[in-house]
């Protein structure tokens, strides 16, 4: 079902979202602010879920040390990421709050956001393939294109089944652009509502579903310079496109190492 609901004065919690009457009007835009808001509170959940597994991970009494210092560093680098989304709330509330590109990998920052995401109990059978062809080196904010990259995967995991599941990332990069394709084998989105997909608060299939995941990848997508867009010629699942400038400014510091190729696929078991 279709929930969409538009606000007064406050943005509501996204859990009550759905308590809303299908009847209320269309109303003013919620203030810059109230969209950082918004946009920060949804994100957190990733890190936030990454942390109670990894935590619940550690409770399990046959797991070896090297399996213990891995989840421990998950943990950590989950933590930093709660970190750098609030200083980014904070800073966005003083109008300072602005992309820190950098000469970034691709391939990490993908593979982040996909330990990030298919740690969750519920998620753990479902196959999550990257595969990445090209220059793998180029210049954009890791820590937002890694917001991007995991509300796309999380969608695309509450779309599919969770025992036959499958989802494909696709990263192909040269000197001037980078794009991005996450594909799964879920029941797609109907014609009737692809054009509003990016809209915030709408969403499709999912009681718990806030409607702003595919927003905040939009913003971001676009403060780089980029475009994201659905495509519609794909026969099966869902397919989403993504494509920014990848070009490192002459004289730039590469501090990444650059990989030429890299295929990996993720099937996490329940413990």
């Amino acid at each position: 079902m279709l929930e969409r609901a538009v606000c007064r004065r406050r943005l509501l919690p996204a859990e009550s979202l759905r308590s809303i009457p299908s009847d209320l009007p269309t109303l003013e835009p919620i203030s810059a602010v109230s969209r950082m808001v918004a946009h920060v509170s949804h994100d957190l959940r990733h890190p936030l879920t990454a942390i109670l597994a990894n935590a619940e991970f550690l409770t399990q009494p046959n797991i070896s040390e090297l399996e213990r210092n891995e989840l421990y560093h998950e943990i950590r680098c989950s933590v930093e990421r709660m970190n750098e989304l609030v200083s980014s709330l904070l800073e966005g509330s003083m109008g300072r709050d602005t992309l820190r590109p950098g000469a970034r990998n691709i391939v990490d920052t993908v593979e982040r956001a996909i330990r990030m995401t298919s740690v969750k109990r519920e998620f753990r059978r479902i196959t999550i393939k990257h595969h990445h062809e090209g220059t793998a080196v180029g210049w954009f904010d890791s820590n937002r294109l890694e917001r991007v990259v995991a509300n796309l995967v999380l969608n695309a995991c509450q779309a599919v089944s969770p025992d036959s599941g499958q989802i494909v990332i696709t990263t192909t990069g040269d000197r001037a652009y980078l794009q991005i394709g996450v594909w799964d084998n879920g029941p797609g989105i109907p014609p009737t509502i692809r054009n509003s997909a990016f809209e915030p608060f709408v969403t499709y299939g999912k009681a718990e579903g806030s409607g702003l995941g595919l927003a905040i990848a939009k913003k971001i997508v676009e403060d780089h310079g980029g475009e994201i867009y659905l495509d519609g010629r794909n026969e099966t699942g869902t397919l989403f496109k993504i494509t920014i400038p990848f070009a490192i400014p002459e004289g730039a510091l590469i501090t990444a190492s650059p990989r030429r190729s890299r295929s990996m696929a993720h099937r996490v078991n329940t413990h």
